[in-house]
């Protein structure tokens, strides 16, 4: 699973155009977002833990304790934000719920 989301992350695609926005992203189905969301999370989490052992172990918590609500809690700040990157979305959230990543 973790292969899958670093290959998901680190293909460029479209997706990673400066342009790619949350409006677009809610256009996805449902379990594209969840993948997304999901691999961005695991991710950051991964990075964070090696920095932070703590913080990486409080963004696991907080998302996979209940991995359906941290996803629809990310989207709805999506929808709050539509012209936002979704990834800096992601990432906004982790940081506000367990600290600025990597410092």
């Amino acid at each position: 699973m973790i292969l899958c989301a670093i290959l998901f992350i680190a293909q460029p695609t479209s997706v990673e155009a400066s342009t790619f926005t949350a409006e677009e992203f809610l256009a996805w189905a449902p379990q594209n977002r969840a993948f997304y969301i999901e691999a961005s999370v695991g991710m950051a989490s991964l990075i964070a833990g090696q920095t932070d052992p703590a913080q990486g172990r409080c963004i696991d918590d907080w998302y996979y304790r209940d991995e359906a609500a941290g996803t629809a809690s990310i989207i709805d700040v999506m929808r709050q934000n539509p012209d936002y990157h979704p990834r800096g979305i992601v990432l906004a959230v982790l940081q506000k719920r367990c600290g600025p990543i990597g410092q």
